[in-house]
């Protein structure tokens, strides 16, 4: 039985070996040199905004990217790799739709872009002003009727963010004054709440608040 085996074995080795390393060789060109395709989601990046204006939504702010190229390469591929960039320096205020060309595409040698989805974004924008807003502390329901704001500093802030949101306001409140509250005095430092109001900057942030124990 070993020596038939044997035999078998030896038999045209040259031949057996030959196709053995042609087999190797096959797989190696399909898995490194052959080409593939892939699909990525990819962040869209603005720059050069105008400095008097400002972003108040875009749509969407991420592409899908279909692209082909080597195995070898597509396979250790991620988004960071890929860059989307749209320059703005020439944009008006108001809402813009704005396309995506393959000059917009920054890919790594070998890869080749087939497809954006889509081929265009949505980009609204407002002047930028600045202006002066009164702070109005709100201290959370649940402290009512047991401590009072005794003070808080400062009483005014500046704000810089869009016209829209910015001109129907004289006032900004913080976020709720909240914690574990147990000292007849309490010192507690609080954000302000920017929600809808499309602020690029506020100064200061934080609020300085004092509580008194009723």
């Amino acid at each position: 039985m070993m020596e038939l085996l044997k035999r078998y074995l030896l038999n045209n080795i040259k031949f057996k070996l030959l196709s053995v390393f042609l087999a190797v060789l096959f797989w190696f060109a399909v898995s490194y040199t052959g080409t593939t395709k892939m699909t990525l989601s990819i962040p869209v990046s603005l720059i050069n905004l105008p400095e008097n204006q400002i972003i108040k939504n875009i749509d969407p702010d991420q592409v899908l990217l279909s692209i082909n190229g080597p195995v070898s390469i597509i396979k250790n591929l991620r988004a960071k790799d890929i860059s989307v960039t749209l320059d703005l320096k020439n944009l008006k205020e108001g809402k813009n739709t704005l396309s995506l060309l393959k000059d917009n595409v920054l890919l790594p040698g070998g890869i080749k872009l087939e497809h954006i989805k889509p081929d265009y974004i949505h980009v609204d924008t407002d002047s930028l002003i600045e202006k002066r807003l009164k702070v109005v502390v709100r201290l959370d329901k649940k402290w009512s009727g047991i401590y009072r704001i005794k003070s808080w500093y400062p009483h005014y802030v500046n704000a810089e963010g869009a016209k829209g949101s910015l001109n129907m306001k004289d006032h900004i409140e913080t976020i709720s004054v909240d914690g574990n509250f147990l000292e007849d005095e309490e010192e507690v430092y609080v954000g302000l709440n920017t929600k809808g109001l499309f602020i690029k900057k506020i100064k200061p942030e934080i609020i300085k608040v004092v509580l008194k124990r009723l």
